[in-house]
């Protein structure tokens, strides 16, 4: 009858955790629902070489051989949905193009044209937001291969050769070909583009008032852990506020006549005299549910914990074991292992700093990640047990 009880007890207070993963009885579509990550999940850092051009006043001037030049570029930055990022981006190193008439960054003789040669030095930090197309129009899919990611950003540039220097603002875009190569490693081929003021090359004038540069590179991404998303429970896997509803009547019930039979034992003296020495009362076992990758308890499960709180002042020498338990489907084991232990603490700290419950009488056990129940959800919890 335990074993029942407890079954009854897990779904019975299930609602309260379907509630803290949003609902999804009515999930618009699988593929494209996942939770949102904690602020330091889903950082990533890159770095890349190749080649660029210059495309000022007088740049044309110069054969397109003359015109290419190497740069790299790093960056860091955060996927805060599968379709959506922001990284900040250091880029450029070398400019070399032509300009009319001497002046700043020319570099040789003039050809017969008045044309000098022109190299400097820059860098052009700045921050984009990433649209990573592929999940937002085919969904989210961590083992994709490739992915197509296009983003559109604003910075500055600095150039500068020997003490001549120069600072202009600067518009960026590009398109980010992702090739996964692991869970954590990526080949990006990244195509971009530069717009800045005219003073980025100090050539000013000509048949234009801005400067640009266009850059191929290629390199690699790191994803920091925690990567990924965890995605929700398909509507079809959830139980029913009418199938819930009636499992937490039915655990009522049983906890009811459970209790109303220890008191017609108890009121029996050959029965006491012969099988109880003293009456520390026996729990009904108790679930506390938690919120994916949480451990702090919300205000619905607190009744359930109040209700265990009265229970244990009632039965002073009564002892409980809580037992935390992680769903397995999401997390590595050593985290699992720390979440689950870190929920049996937690409703352990409020029955003692809240209740005033001794902690002599609360025994903590971390379980790690499981797979107990058919429903993800229901493995996120604290099972609270009598301490035999």
């Amino acid at each position: 009858m335990k074993k029942i009880l407890m079954l009854l007890a897990v779904a019975g207070l299930s609602s309260v955790a379907m509630a803290q993963n949003g609902g999804f009885e009515n999930v618009p579509s699988e593929k494209y629902s996942v939770f949102t990550n904690k602020f330091w999940d889903n950082w990533f850092i890159s770095a890349g070489a190749g080649a660029e051009m210059l495309l000022g006043n007088n740049d044309v001037h110069n054969d397109l051989g003359d015109r290419i030049s190497p740069t790299f570029n790093v960056a860091l930055g955060k996927w805060f949905t599968p379709g959506l990022g922001l990284r900040l981006q250091y880029s450029g190193y070398e400019a070399k193009g032509s300009r009319h008439g001497f002046g700043s960054f020319a570099k040789g003789r003039p050809d017969a044209a008045g044309f000098y040669d022109q190299k400097f030095h820059y860098m052009n930090l700045h921050g984009d937001v990433l649209f990573n197309l592929s999940a937002m129009l085919g969904g989210y899919n961590p083992d994709r291969v490739y992915e197509f990611v296009p983003y559109l950003g604003a910075g500055f540039t600095h150039s500068y050769s020997g003490s001549t220097k120069s600072q202009a603002l600067a518009v960026n875009a590009g398109i980010i070909n992702k090739f996964r190569v692991s869970p954590v490693l990526d080949i990006n081929l990244e195509l971009s583009g530069m717009l800045a003021q005219d003073k980025f090359d100090r050539e000013l004038g000509g048949s234009h008032d801005f400067d640009g540069v266009v850059s191929a590179t290629i390199g690699l991404t790191y994803h920091f852990k925690a990567r990924g998303f965890s995605k929700p429970v398909a509507s079809k896997d959830l139980i029913s506020e009418a199938e819930l509803r009636d499992m937490r009547n039915r655990m009522n019930n049983l906890a009811s006549e459970n209790q109303s039979l220890k008191d017609q034992l108890s009121r029996k003296p050959e029965v006491v005299a012969e099988t109880v020495v003293k009456n520390v009362g026996d729990v009904t076992p108790y679930a506390v549910f938690f919120d994916i990758n949480s451990s702090k308890v919300s205000d619905k499960e607190m009744v359930n914990i109040g209700h265990l709180a009265d229970y244990m002042k009632k039965y002073p020498e009564l002892k409980v074991q809580l037992f935390g338990y992680a769903d397995k489907a999401t997390g590595t084991s050593a985290y699992n292992q720390k979440l689950s232990a870190e929920r049996a603490k937690s409703v352990a700290n409020i029955l003692v700093e809240k209740y005033g419950i001794n902690r002599d009488r609360i025994a903590t056990e971390g379980e790690g990640g499981v797979e107990k129940f058919q429903k993800i959800f229901l493995n996120r919890m604290v099972l609270i047990e009598t301490a035999r």
